[in-house]
């Protein structure tokens, strides 16, 4: 029997007005069913929309992550590179120095 049945007919016949009062709280159950069910579905919607802006967020983040490790991989070589071209000019310095000691004339 489902839950909306109204009772047995014996019951009815029994009690005339007890139809009736078992009735009210079934459709007062059932209404307030209902009014949660609209409640949830509000809020899973909102929940979704919530989602898809959290997702959005996260590829605007997750693009400028690429970006900046793109930014430091080429701020690495550019120090690198200084770093070698400054070792470079050492050596020259270092270089000149000595052809400069060993082309003085000794006084």
């Amino acid at each position: 029997m489902s839950a909306r049945a109204a009772p047995s007919g014996g019951d009815a016949a029994r009690v005339g007005s007890t139809e009736t009062t078992v009735r009210a709280p079934s459709v007062y159950d059932w209404d307030r069913l209902e009014l949660a069910v609209g409640t949830l579905v509000s809020q899973h919607e909102a929940l979704r929309k919530e989602v898809r802006r959290l997702r959005a967020d996260l590829g605007e983040r997750n693009h400028r992550i690429r970006g900046l490790e793109a930014q430091l991989l080429d701020a690495n070589q550019r120090r690198q590179d200084t770093s070698k071209r400054i070792d470079e000019l050492i050596a020259q310095l270092d270089q000149l120095d000595a052809q400069l000691a060993t082309s003085e004339p000794s006084e």
